[in-house]
């Protein structure tokens, strides 16, 4: 059972799998500032539970300094596929791949990124991984909700198996031969974001049809984190998108 907290998370978990939440716990003191919340509560079922300062703080294992904003939910985890599961994605337009993500403050910006600019799932490596937790669900501010989500053990059986389906693999790499804005994301697109310093592994980028690259940097700032560059790589790929929709409208 997860635990889930702040407003934009829990409205997420609310619209995408009302069915899910199990318990709603309320901070009595903030009342009127949760009436959506006790709405979504009694459609889904549940009668919201208001608890004094001291008693919330200790069901949500809260410090005086966690950022709660007076709600929790605890709710069943999103549903995390295998690689048996990629052959859903068939019909996807976008899929982000993590090589060896291990921040999880990064892995949760990663997936509020992929969110926000649309992409269909969130690939990353069960070995050598962080894996979702509920602080990476955190931070990721209810990004879990509205991507498809796969933990996978081999990535160039991952890679092999999207190809298959027609999709063209992308490396964001600081030495790519193009730099995004020269790129057109005009297919069927795998974006794969290596990890924090070390970038993609040798291995990885065989893989990759092209590798393309943030342009920028200066002596001693060669490269961004990985939250902030796929951040910059979505919108790119994102804008081109949107760019070929108007001109066939």
């Amino acid at each position: 059972m997860d635990l889930i907290s702040g407003k934009h998370a829990v409205r997420a978990v609310f619209l995408a799998r009302p069915r899910a939440v199990r318990r709603v716990v309320l901070l009595e003191g903030a009342l009127r500032y949760l009436q959506e919340f006790v709405d979504f509560s009694h459609a889904a079922g549940i009668e919201p539970e208001v608890l004094p300062r001291r008693a919330f703080l200790r069901t949500g294992n809260f410090s005086e300094d966690d950022r709660h904003q007076g709600i929790l939910v605890f709710a069943d985890p999103p549903s995390v596929h295998g690689e048996a599961g990629l052959e859903a994605l068939s019909d996807a337009a976008t899929v982000l791949v993590l090589d060896q993500i291990s921040n999880p403050q990064n892995f949760g910006t990663i997936i509020r990124n992929a969110a926000f600019f649309g992409v269909d799932a969130v690939v990353w490596l069960k070995n050598r991984s962080v894996d979702l937790s509920p602080e990476v669900a955190r931070v990721a501010v209810g990004g879990v909700e509205f991507v498809k989500l796969f933990r996978v053990v081999n990535l160039a059986r991952t890679f092999e198996t999207l190809k298959v389906h027609g999709f063209w693999v992308y490396g964001l790499d600081e030495r790519g031969e193009k730099t995004l804005a020269e790129t057109e994301f005009d297919r069927k697109t795998v974006l794969v974001v290596g990890a924090e310093g070390g970038g993609l592994r040798r291995r990885t980028k065989e893989y990759c049809d092209a590798l393309v690259r943030i342009p920028g940097g200066r002596p001693g700032l060669q490269s961004l984190n990985a939250g902030v560059a796929t951040a910059v790589a979505l919108a790119e790929v994102f804008r081109t998108r949107r760019s070929d929709d108007a001109r066939l409208s």
